[in-house]
């Protein structure tokens, strides 16, 4: 193959979509991922630059550098182009357009959104606080042991504090937790990510099999360790690894929802088994045949692939049919086939 004939199909692979350009599943694609950018960078202005926390990705380490320097949030795509790139290498031209896609939304829901929630002289308001705002005169009153409690409203650049407010950490890490795990679930279902450290993550992810929120969570246990920097002691990075901790969890529930049950069901009463896979769950399977070891007698073997709620039917009737059935089961993160994702 010629040069140009390599290029051409390489631009070929990048334009190719798995959902056709305006098709329904394209629509449900893409929205999946502007909605996700929306609600990813009010979590990040609301729930994480006001306490200095750092949860992980390109996002969590400008969190650090705002709190540290002032830089504003929205040059956070700066950080992101590498990162996009190397995404775009390694997962193929499909994951590009559509990480693309995110990088630049959620770079102007940034910039949107410091517009409404950055507040000059002020700063960066919280959602979730305990008690009241108070101003700086009030709080050079209180004693040393009670200032402890609050923490600034933090500006931009050479800001001065004028507010301050008591921060509740744990509610805070919880519902930031939340609204950050939908919001990359979201992005991730979509084949796409939000760029930055979730590209990290997708790769690994796709190279070890590893579930995607057991990836995310160790990625971005690392970048919340910088956080430290911020506060200068364990708390933040702690409550960080709490935040990310129920990001990580949300994401195995959205994404990782489809995983399915194999199921290896040995047993001596082969019509009874056949009969409620068959018929009460209107599934499918394979019989085989086979001698036990020890005792030498023919057994059979039935190999079925079933969701989690055909699953659970079986393994709660499997008894009433054979007490004495002996059941393998296998998590499967993906099956191809009649009755469940399509063959690409």
């Amino acid at each position: 193959m010629t040069n140009n004939g390599k290029i051409s199909s390489w631009f070929k692979n990048f334009m190719s979509e798995a959902e056709k350009p305006f098709s329904k599943q394209w629509y449900t694609a893409y929205g999946k991922i502007i909605f996700g950018c929306f609600i990813f960078a009010l979590a990040d202005l609301l729930f994480v630059v006001p306490y200095g926390l750092a949860p992980g990705g390109v996002y969590g380490l400008m969190s650090v550098f705002n709190n540290l320097w002032g830089w504003p949030m929205d040059i956070v795509i700066l950080m992101d182009l590498p990162l996009f790139i190397l995404g775009l290498v390694v997962l193929g031209g499909n994951f590009g357009i559509k990480t693309l896609v995110s990088v630049i939304f959620t770079w102007l829901f940034t910039y949107l959104a410091e517009t409404i929630f950055y507040i000059p002289q002020m700063g960066y308001i919280p959602l979730i606080h305990s008690g009241e705002f108070i101003n700086t005169d009030t709080f050079n009153m209180l004693t040393d042991q009670i200032k402890e409690l609050y923490l600034p409203v933090r500006g931009s650049g050479n800001d001065t504090v004028l507010q301050y407010f008591k921060p509740d950490y744990l509610l805070n890490s919880v519902v930031g937790g939340l609204a950050y795990g939908v919001s990359i679930a979201m992005i991730f279902s979509s084949g796409a990510t939000s760029g930055g450290m979730d590209v990290v993550s997708m790769i690994l992810h796709k190279s070890t099999h590893i579930p995607l929120g057991t990836v995310v969570m160790t990625v971005d246990s690392a970048v919340a360790l910088t956080s430290f920097a911020v506060g200068g002691d364990i708390r933040l990075p702690m409550f960080s690894i709490i935040l990310i901790f129920v990001e990580s969890k949300v994401i195995d529930m959205v994404v990782d929802n489809k995983v399915n049950k194999t199921m290896l069901i040995i047993t001596d009463n082969i019509e009874g088994m056949k009969q409620l896979i068959l018929t009460d769950l209107e599934r499918s399977g394979t019989v085989f045949k086979g001698k036990g070891m020890y005792l030498n007698t023919e057994k059979n073997m039935i190999y079925t692939t079933v969701n989690k709620r055909e699953y659970n039917k079986i393994k709660y009737n499997a008894k009433k049919i054979d007490p004495k059935c002996f059941i393998t089961i296998i998590n499967n993160t993906e099956t191809l086939g009649e009755g469940f994702d399509e063959l690409p």
